[in-house]
């Protein structure tokens, strides 16, 4: 995966998730080992966008697999890029998914007026899609939508977002410490990680 080769990055990362997708029993499994590896349940967050599991990551950190789930719909609005490419394989819910142009260059911070729409796609079940670190996109996701998710290695050391649209504190996820205020990430506690589970068990997702 460590490879600047896209085309290569996007059938490898695409030909995973949808052998993962159709084996329903490994999936079951991946979710089940969460709570009891402390590595991958460190790597579950919940955060401003959604909650995922974090099914495997490699030793080296050159990829890694997650479930995602729970999306906060209106935060999913706001244009983003990644740190490293990645694919999504769709299992339930959908989107529309909205790939932007940026006009002011690749690299570094911009703003909802540094953007042009590009490709528009409506993404259902089934369907799978992979991305470049460099694309903006955004998603408007309706609210039972999971997916399968792997990323590349990591390709720069921050990802950007359109500030001015970023969502107020009021939108984001409570603390994992009682008490405490409201932060955009945090690792998935147990009883959360367990929470997600069983979301994905009621839904017929997993076993």
């Amino acid at each position: 995966m460590d490879t600047t080769d896209l085309d290569y990055v996007q059938h490898v990362m695409r030909s995973i998730l949808d052998r993962l997708a159709a084996d329903r029993n490994l999936l079951t499994t991946l979710v089940d080992e969460v709570v009891h590896h402390p590595a991958r349940l460190a790597a579950s967050r919940v955060t401003l966008l959604l909650n995922r599991l974090s099914l495997w990551e490699a030793p080296d950190h050159s990829f890694e697999i997650r479930l995602h789930m729970n999306p906060r719909p209106e935060n999913q609005l706001v244009p983003h890029n990644h740190c490293y490419a990645f694919a999504t394989h769709i299992l339930t819910g959908g989107y529309v998914h909205v790939v932007r142009r940026r006009t002011d260059g690749w690299q570094g911070p911009f703003t909802g007026a540094d953007l042009q729409p590009a490709i528009v796609t409506i993404e259902r079940p089934g369907s799978s899609y992979a991305l470049d670190h460099l694309m903006v996109h955004q998603a408007a996701m309706t609210p039972d939508t999971v997916t399968l998710f792997i990323r590349g290695p990591r390709r720069k050391t921050a990802s950007h977002a359109a500030e001015e649209l970023m969502p107020s504190e009021q939108s984001w996820p409570e603390s994992a410490v009682p008490g405490n205020q409201p932060e955009q990430s945090h690792s998935a506690t147990v009883d959360e990680s367990l929470t997600m589970r069983r979301y994905l068990r009621d839904r017929r997702i997993i076993n």
